[in-house]
């Protein structure tokens, strides 16, 4: 018979959680070596899913190509958040790569739009220098 578990949450003031945002990165890259430019988890403090969520690019860059990929990944929660047990093991999650040209050197720019089930949306532009 398995037991009742009781979670304690403290919210750490990250913005709103629901309605829209914007989220502003900055990166750095190697002519056409792929890149990791963003990652979200929607997780529950069992380390379970807690919702889903779509991406999609809303902005393609002009000298490269970004994929999307729903996969397990590991997630980087901050104490006294107790999901950060979660960092431990992949959970469900989404992640955006981009690969630059293999001839280009300068700055390319990607939009990204993140929409999740408990009615976040979020709008990350991401500024890639490729050296």
């Amino acid at each position: 018979m398995a037991s009742a578990q009781t979670y304690v949450v403290r919210r750490v003031d990250r913005g709103p959680t629901k309605g829209f945002a914007d989220l502003h990165i900055s990166k750095a890259a190697m002519p056409g070596e792929k890149i990791r430019l963003w990652f979200a988890t929607l997780t529950n403090p069992d380390c379970s899913s807690a919702g889903t969520m779509t991406t999609q690019v809303v902005d393609t860059p002009h000298h490269g190509v970004v994929d999307i990929s729903y996969d397990k990944v590991y997630p980087n929660f901050v104490a006294p958040n107790p999901r950060v047990i979660c960092d431990k093991q992949k959970v469900d999650g989404v992640q955006a790569f981009y690969t630059p040209a293999a001839d280009f050197h300068g700055h390319d720019k990607v939009v990204l739009q993140n929409a999740t089930s408990e009615g976040r949306v979020r709008r990350v532009v991401v500024d890639v220098d490729v050296r």
